[in-house]
């Protein structure tokens, strides 16, 4: 995308002599601006690299209900999040021409820190603060009015069977075996009996859907913030919960819980869900990147170790929640 064009974007929100640096072309192209008055921010150009990568949360008004929500969050909220800008005409999405295709813009301010690290997470107190936050961003979620969540990815029982012709999709393509999607297979049921099973409906809300160790932000205070929120949408808050939980040593995933439910003592059928939930998580990534040919080598290597040594013993009714 030529600077001609990136300029004229930015000129939609009041910017006069921007410095536009290229960062990554991945679910979006994004670049970081930097204003006259010192402030800096996000672009975002919401066109993904890969036609697969495409999702709800591409749609003008998917992407809409992305942005007020981070409106609210911002303004609302004790969470130190990226803000949208409006343009000159009040609105928070800027839609342009690209080689004949309409795609959608927008703005963010941008949050001063690097991305959350591994060993970041070997400290305890950082770990119980990770709970805590994902339990503050939750608890923002249940009383954010769901009227202005539309078109947004959804991540319950419906998506998880979905999971399950991406990952054939991957037999076809001679990445996994016929035993191992198999065994994906009946994990992925399971999962969804237990969540019939249990009485969802006080858990089911509003999720950020895609946490990791690149969706965190670590300020030099110490201070955590959760950003891009692309696959933000209703889900059950036990997706949040075990992807938080896996981002920690299994030796501090108890203080993660206790950062989160208050206690690390929660009952054994809610532990079970959480790990079919990371299950789910790790499944999901790879129906994501089914697209992306740089990492099937990958895939066909792990693909094995994961059901062997967490789908089959989760299977088997076995704990697998520090294994994962």
């Amino acid at each position: 995308m030529t600077d001609e064009k990136l300029h004229h974007i930015l000129h939609c929100f009041r910017f006069q002599k921007p410095e536009i640096t290229f960062l990554r072309h991945n679910e979006n192209r994004t670049y970081k601006v930097s204003d006259a008055d010192g402030s800096t921010y996000v672009l975002r150009v919401h066109q993904p690299f890969k036609e697969s990568m495409t999702g709800l949360q591409h749609t003008y008004e998917g992407l809409l209900g992305e942005l007020l929500m981070l409106e609210s969050l911002a303004k609302e909220s004790s969470l130190l999040v990226q803000s949208p800008l409006r343009n000159q005409d009040g609105e928070l999405i800027t839609v342009i021409e690209h080689e004949g295709q309409r795609l959608n813009c927008s703005v963010l301010t941008w949050l001063v820190g690097r991305d959350l690290q591994k060993e970041d997470v070997q400290k305890p107190e950082l770990v119980k603060l990770l709970g805590s936050q994902v339990a503050k961003l939750h608890e923002f979620y249940r009383q954010y009015p769901q009227v202005h969540v539309k078109n947004r990815p959804e991540q319950g029982i419906a998506y998880n069977v979905g999971l399950i012709s991406t990952i054939h999709k991957g037999l076809e393509l001679g990445l996994f075996v016929p035993s191992d999607v198999a065994i994906i297979e009946k994990c992925i049921h399971l999962i969804n009996d237990k969540l019939e099973q249990f009485g969802t409906e006080d858990r089911w809300g509003l999720i950020h859907g895609d946490l990791g160790f690149g969706n965190m932000i670590i300020s030099p205070e110490g201070q955590l913030s959760f950003i891009d929120f692309g696959f933000f949408g209703p889900g059950y808050d036990w997706t949040d919960i075990a992807m938080g939980a896996m981002m920690a040593p299994a030796a501090h995933r108890d203080i993660f819980l206790e950062g989160y439910y208050g206690t690390a003592n929660i009952a054994v059928d809610e532990l079970v869900l959480i790990e079919g939930m990371m299950l789910i998580s790790i499944i999901g990534y790879y129906a994501f990147q089914m697209g992306n040919e740089s990492v099937h080598n990958w895939m066909r290597e792990k693909m094995p170790t994961l059901c062997a040594d967490h789908c089959l013993p989760f299977l088997a009714g076995k704990r697998i929640f520090y294994q994962v």
